[in-house]
C-alpha cells in the first residue's frame, strides 16, 4: 500500500470515528428531559388564627403558611402582604406585626400571588 492511500484509510477511519462519536453524544442528550410542574399556592392561613387578642399598645407577631398543589407548605410571612380593616383599632404592617391601637375587634388577612387568606378577627383588649 502507498503512502496517499494510507493516509486517505487513516483520514477516513478518523472521519469515522468523530461521527460515531457525535452520533452518539446526539443520542444521549435527545432522550426527553420531564419537566417538574411549577408549585402553585391553593391556600393560606394566618396563626395565631385562634380569636387572637392583642393588649392596647402592645404587638403581637402573626405568620402566613402557604399549602401548595403538591399538598406542601411554607411560610411565607416574609413575602405575603398583610392587611387590617380598621386602624383606629388595630395597626398592621405588611410583614404581620400588629399594634394594638383602641379596644374593639377588626379582621385581618394575608394575600400573595393572588391568593388571599381566610380573615382572621383579632380583639383588642384594654390592659
Amino acid at each position: 500500500m502507498n503512502r496517499k492511500a494510507a493516509q486517505f484509510i487513516a483520514y477516513c477511519l478518523t472521519i469515522a470515528l468523530i461521527a460515531s462519536f457525535i452520533l452518539s453524544t446526539a443520542a444521549c442528550s435527545s432522550k426527553t428531559a420531564t419537566t417538574t410542574p411549577a408549585k402553585t399556592i391553593v391556600s393560606i392561613a394566618i396563626t395565631p388564627n385562634s380569636s387572637p387578642n392583642v393588649t392596647i399598645h402592645t404587638n403581637l407577631q402573626f405568620m402566613a403558611t402557604a399549602t401548595y398543589t403538591d399538598g406542601t407548605t411554607a411560610d411565607i410571612s416574609d413575602v405575603a402582604n398583610f392587611m387590617g380593616f380598621n386602624d383606629t383599632i388595630l395597626k398592621i404592617s405588611t410583614t404581620g406585626l400588629a399594634y394594638g391601637v383602641s379596644a374593639g375587634s377588626v379582621k385581618i388577612n394575608a394575600t400573595w400571588e393572588g391568593v388571599t387568606s381566610l380573615p382572621v378577627l383579632v380583639t383588642v383588649v384594654s390592659p
